[in-house]
């Protein structure tokens, strides 16, 4: 399965429906704040709180900074983008599902319909003789799908790349 190949397509739809966004740069920065703050808080009142204080005071303000820096940092210095869905102000959630064999003539309606909704009801599996990738929004109004098949050591493709947009259905040639 491919997500580089799904997100081209997304991008290549008339109108720029999907573009490349990168993500704020403001959670990360807000818990590298917190996380300073809180170690600046323990140098400054450190003499009046308790052992255990200081301690969960370090521990929770180094890992606070900690995943705040490096966040930030992958983020700002990161060249690629995630997809972002321009009508509805939302970046695009990636799922994969995975079906049992039996349930592939159901995914493949559920697919060529844009049903994405349908897609999430059906019973998942663990192991992943069908499987379906999907950029979707939180409300499922947008979703781009295709369905693979485990053959062979390798994934194949099972249906085409279906975009549904509202009540617009597109297939993308991969």
């Amino acid at each position: 399965m491919d997500k580089i190949k799904i997100c081209e397509a997304m991008y290549a739809l008339p109108g720029e429906v999907v573009v490349r966004r990168r993500k704020s740069l403001l959670i990360p920065a807000v818990l590298l704040v917190a996380g300073v703050a809180m170690l600046v808080l323990n140098n400054i009142y450190g003499a009046g709180l308790s052992n255990n204080m200081r301690s969960a005071l370090v521990f929770l303000g180094g890992a606070l900074a900690l995943a705040g820096m490096i966040t930030l940092a992958a983020r700002f210095f990161s060249a690629e983008g995630a997809p972002y869905y321009r009508a509805g102000r939302r970046y695009l959630r990636y799922d994969e599902l995975y079906f049992e064999r039996g349930l592939s003539a159901e995914v493949k309606e559920c697919i060529a319909r844009g049903d994405a909704g349908r897609l999430f009801s059906l019973p998942h599996a663990q192991v992943p003789a069908v499987a379906v990738a999907v950029y979707r929004t939180p409300d499922n109004r947008f979703a781009a799908m295709q369905a693979f098949e485990y053959t062979d050591l390798e994934y194949r493709p099972l249906t085409e790349l279906r975009i549904a947009d509202g009540q617009e259905l597109q297939t993308a040639k991969n």
